[in-house]
């Protein structure tokens, strides 16, 4: 039967999450023993508020992190901030929720299934994982004009993982660690 059992439009695309919230549901102050709507905020459109909103993050910058397009991004921010904003307007209660195959222990990981891990998926996670190391100021000091270039290319063997002139040794030494790894 053609159609049958498919979605409409793309399959949606996993997205890299670097946090996980402690609380999962909130509700209004003093409505404890009063029925109340549900407003649901997934883990990626919160992973997009946290990125944007809370650590500053250009939606380039944040779209890398979360391994999607800048349009992506956007259409998950958007999301988040017409629900939080009307749960905040409405008196709404708002849960978090989209966990998955989630483990919280591994950094960035995937809220969809595990795809089998190849040299590519190791890739993108030792680039994810440095990115997260740098100091997010594309200043441009390493010969790349983002922090973003800079991870690819230690990742690709194309720069060193001392390139970046801001990080101290610490740093340095915890991307030397995570190069070896892969």
């Amino acid at each position: 039967m053609f159609g049958y059992g498919r979605q409409r439009g793309r399959y949606r695309g996993r997205r890299w999450i670097g946090c996980f919230p402690e609380a999962t549901y909130f509700r209004p102050d003093g409505s404890a023993n009063m029925p109340l709507k549900t407003t649901f905020l997934s883990i990626e459109e919160l992973e997009a508020l946290r990125l944007v909103d809370l650590e500053n993050l250009t939606q380039e910058e944040a779209a890398i992190r979360m391994g999607v397009s800048r349009k992506t991004l956007w259409n998950d921010l958007h999301r988040a901030r017409k629900k939080v904003a009307d749960a905040l307007v409405n008196g709404r209660a708002i849960r978090i929720h989209g966990f998955g195959a989630v483990d919280p222990n591994f950094p960035f990981t995937p809220t969809y299934h595990m795809r089998e891990i190849s040299s590519h998926n190791l890739d993108g996670v030792a680039e994810r994982q440095i990115l997260q190391l740098l100091p997010a100021r594309n200043c441009g000091m390493c010969g790349y004009s983002t922090c973003a270039e800079c991870a690819r290319a230690m990742v690709l063997g194309n720069a060193p993982y001392d390139a970046c002139k801001v990080a101290d040794n610490e740093i340095n030494d915890k991307i030397k660690e995570i190069l070896e790894r892969r």
